[in-house]
């Protein structure tokens, strides 16, 4: 299940006018950003396909459909002639 929060995570960063980094702390610290998800809800598995994470949060199906039943039709390149 999704973490209710990112606050635990965020309070462990250190703040650029705390003095430089260490090349270790640089490198923790770009892991533990690259596994954040946009939005308030941070479960990924939860989204549909189409869907943005702020239609997520918002409760708002995507332009595809709901979950599990996406029209993925809809979605696939068309020819052009």
């Amino acid at each position: 299940p999704p973490a209710p929060s990112v606050s635990t995570a965020l309070s462990r960063l250190q703040k650029d006018s705390d003095g430089p980094l260490s090349d270790a702390t640089l490198s923790c610290t770009y892991s533990a950003m690259q596994q954040l998800l946009p939005g308030e809800t941070q479960d990924a598995a939860a989204l549909a396909m189409g869907q943005t994470y702020e239609q997520l949060d918002e409760g708002e199906t995507g332009r595809l459909g709901e979950r599990g039943s996406e029209n993925a039709e809809s979605a696939a390149p068309k020819p052009s002639s």
